[in-house]
């Protein structure tokens, strides 16, 4: 398998004008849905595949349940699942104003995921790349 790429146009990350910039971008080949996860499962172990996507679907629900509760859940050689907030940045005198309400100035939350060091070393080492035509050179 090969991770796939494009070479696309990017906004100038230096500001000048009349010079175009390009950046190899991966693009994705298609998605690997829950229950296909859970077939995977089933013919590589003994599981069944209603056992799989039982176990995945709990999974997902405790995932989320930990994420709302404000914790960071930590999947051992897989990654770590965090909340983040998005919002606007806002000057220290406005914090003194006692009508000033802080989450006012969220606009977003965000989920990340931070790969194991391990599993992102075995992805670095193990890939191929394979280059598909890129619409931004023609």
């Amino acid at each position: 398998m090969a991770i796939t790429y494009q070479v696309q146009k990017v906004k100038n990350p230096k500001g000048i004008e009349d010079v175009e910039y390009f950046a190899a971008r991966a693009i994705k080949s298609s998605d690997y849905t829950f229950d296909e996860l859970a077939e995977d499962i089933n013919n590589s172990t003994t599981v069944t595949q209603a056992d799989a996507f039982a176990v995945l679907k709990s999974m997902k629900k405790y995932i989320k349940q930990a994420l709302l509760a404000g914790r960071r859940v930590v999947l051992n050689d897989l990654g770590a699942f965090k909340v983040a907030l998005t919002g606007k940045c806002y000057p220290r005198e406005t914090m003194e104003d006692k009508d000033f309400m802080p989450s006012s100035m969220i606009k977003g939350i965000r989920v990340g995921f931070r790969p194991e060091a391990r599993l992102l070393k075995e992805i670095r080492s193990e890939h191929s790349l394979k280059r598909i035509s890129s619409e931004a050179m023609k």
